[in-house]
């Protein structure tokens, strides 16, 4: 059972394993996240190149869709860990653990945002 009985009458206190498990969550989410940047990477790779052996073109990249992917998933981890440490320990310095990854999350996304915005202000310009 991960809750045991503390000293004063009314409180739980995690046992060992439980704090472990807590205490790695935050640091198998940021890897998590890492390995699927890299993932996608490859992936993305690989893909350009078996179009280029059969056609010898290269198509524009989509890379932002998928970078924008993983600023989503960043992101909701994080809201998640955070709100999960806010219930369980209340403000303190847990909630590290899920802001990093939700702040990172949201500044993959802003990149985006802004990326695109420019794209289509030249887009716009070059128009005219």
């Amino acid at each position: 059972m991960l809750l045991q009985s503390g000293v004063n009458a009314g409180t739980n206190v995690l046992n060992d394993a439980a704090q472990v498990l807590l205490a790695l969550l935050p640091i198998i989410s940021v890897v998590v996240i890492g390995v699927l940047t890299i993932i996608v990477v490859i992936l993305d790779h690989k893909q350009r190149m078996v179009i280029f052996e059969k056609s010898g073109n290269l198509p524009p990249r989509k890379i932002n869709e998928k970078i924008l992917l993983i600023g989503l998933l960043s992101t909701f981890i994080g809201i998640t860990l955070t709100v999960f440490f806010a219930i369980k320990d209340g403000f303190s310095d847990t909630l590290l653990g899920g802001i990093l990854p939700a702040a990172t999350g949201l500044g993959i996304i802003c990149y985006i945002l802004i990326i695109t915005l420019n794209k289509r202000e030249e887009d716009g310009k070059a128009k005219r």
